[in-house]
């Protein structure tokens, strides 16, 4: 008898409902207010990331974490694509008059990018187990490790980030919606 070989279940985007995120496991996790900086492509673009590499449209908005150590090139910013649509969802101008920019916002805005906050919280599990998912961004199905951070966007999208990552942009007491 020959072993067949099983396809791996891979996790899309979908509609999900409140009560069937919970069933699975997730969790409501409201977001830390903490600006990212944003500019929208002009190019179509691919963006090496820990796992995967992404692929952003011309029209696609790159969110930048303008972080404390002041770097010569947008590309050495930890950053990502957002569908523009998405973005509007899920991100506003940033809201506080008495904002003083640092040196790495000053060179971010100096780039054209703009001050944004994410204004929408996020379900999310923490990985017991390895699982494939396929992101919006993400040209082929893509391998997450147990221990990282799955996340469900506004509509319906898989993705993924580390523990760091998650803890400083969602509150981590969770909060049932």
């Amino acid at each position: 008898m020959v072993a067949s070989a099983r396809k791996p279940k891979i996790l899309r985007q979908r509609d999900w409902t409140d009560h069937q995120l919970i069933k699975a496991g997730f969790r409501y996790y409201p977001p830390v207010k903490r600006m990212v900086m944003a500019k929208m492509l002009d190019n179509d673009t691919n963006i090496e990331t820990t796992l995967e590499v992404l692929a952003a449209d011309k029209g696609d908005i790159l969110l930048y974490t303008p972080g404390s150590e002041l770097h010569d090139e947008l590309d050495d910013y930890e950053h990502w694509p957002v569908r523009a649509d998405l973005f509007r969802q899920t991100y506003a101008r940033w809201d506080d008059m008495t904002w003083q920019p640092t040196a790495t916002q000053k060179f971010l805005l100096s780039r054209g990018c703009l001050p944004y906050y994410r204004k929408r919280g996020v379900w999310a599990l923490r990985l017991p187990i390895s699982i494939y998912i396929q992101s919006l961004e993400s040209p082929e199905p893509v391998i997450v490790p147990a221990g990282r951070w799955l996340a469900i966007g506004a509509e319906g999208e898989p993705y993924h980030m580390n523990n760091e990552s998650f803890r400083e942009r969602y509150q981590t007491a969770p909060s049932q919606v």
